[in-house]
């Protein structure tokens, strides 16, 4: 049977339809996505400093590294608080089906999703001792305990 040959039947659209219920996680999300999304995330910013690296001054001396860290450290505060608070997820997020919610199931405020970002900030910054918090049962980073907020 060729595709022009086939007949379309009629669909009524009646009012005894049911609405599908919106699908909700409820679960914490797995420790590997998690840090596959947050390594994705950096990976933008690691590409973004190497991209910009050439436009510094030929000297090179410490004040040049210090503005290009402080640009993509600023550019860093806007994009995952600015998209935890638009979408709950970033890109990595997205791609590993990450979404960071508030625990007390409103939506994420700025103060939370800037303390989140402190928190991420200062987890890197000891070399990761803060995302091993996750390790344990709760499954909740230093930037989950003191955002209040966790990742489904």
């Amino acid at each position: 049977m060729r595709f022009d040959e086939i007949e379309l039947e009629p669909v009524p659209f009646g009012v005894d339809d049911p609405i599908p219920e919106p699908v909700t996680q409820t679960g914490e999300a797995p420790r590997m996505k998690r840090l596959l999304a947050l390594l994705t995330d950096l990976s933008l910013f690691v590409a973004l400093a190497l991209a910009l690296s050439p436009l510094l001054p030929a000297a090179r001396d410490v004040f040049a590294f210090a503005a290009l860290a402080g640009f993509v450290l600023v550019l860093s505060y806007y994009y995952f608080v600015g998209t935890w608070l638009l979408w709950g997820k970033t890109i990595g997020g997205a791609i590993f089906d990450v979404k960071v919610v508030a625990e007390a199931k409103d939506a994420m405020s700025l103060r939370d999703a800037t303390v989140r970002w402190v928190g991420m900030l200062l987890s890197l910054l000891t070399a990761g001792l803060g995302f091993v918090i996750a390790a344990f049962p709760s499954r909740r980073s230093l930037a989950d305990r003191v955002s209040h907020t966790h990742c489904v």
